[in-house]
């Protein structure tokens, strides 16, 4: 009789937990299949199998632009382990290498490393700088040094050379000072 009352009360227990998850469940609405990281992803990285998981998430939770097909693409921005991966964070018309990091209206420069080159990765932001007699205009600062690109990214990395992608209309700048003289890479948040 004990083993009967505590079989029912072990069942009671069990139909009142399943119940309980499946609310929980239901107060976030429909699921949908994503797909999500693996493990932390970085930029230069051409996702692979090995590199996602598809889940099902709650639809509220799904960012709009979720991708659908990553495969192949390659990270412009970090993508954390078991977050969703979404279009912004990847380079898109299928390009891939130090372009797929470029974005639009954009173009990239080799500038030499020497020892005072920061450590960069892929995907970093600096400032770039040139020497003022060089490059200073109208609109630029006079001081010794000036700022010749804000934002730019690190679109690859050797031991001879950073390459920077930098927006269009800083480009004539670092064009000059890269002709005339050095560059410094100032790393940025």
């Amino acid at each position: 009789m004990l083993t009967v009352a505590l079989a029912f009360g072990a069942m009671g227990w069990t139909l009142s937990s399943v119940h309980a998850a499946d609310a929980a469940a239901s107060a976030w609405g429909q699921r949908r299949s994503v797909v999500v990281a693996r493990a932390d992803l970085e930029p230069g990285r051409a996702i692979t199998t090995d590199d996602i998981d598809v889940v099902a998430r709650p639809i509220a939770v799904v960012p709009d632009d979720a991708a659908d097909s990553p495969l192949g693409r390659t990270v412009t921005h970090s993508i954390a382990r078991g977050e969703v991966v979404t279009e912004r964070r990847m380079a898109g018309n299928g390009s891939s290498g130090p372009t797929a990091q470029l974005g639009d209206s954009s173009v990239a420069f080799a500038i030499p490393s020497d020892a005072a080159t920061p450590s960069l990765k892929i995907g970093d932001h600096v400032t770039l700088f040139a020497p003022s007699d060089v490059v200073a205009t109208a609109g630029r600062s006079a001081g010794p040094a000036t700022r010749i690109a804000d934002y730019a990214v690190v679109v690859s990395v050797s031991e001879k050379a950073v390459m920077i992608g930098v927006p269009l209309g800083d480009a004539a700048s670092v064009a000059k000072a890269l002709l005339a003289t050095s560059v410094v890479i100032a790393l940025t948040e």
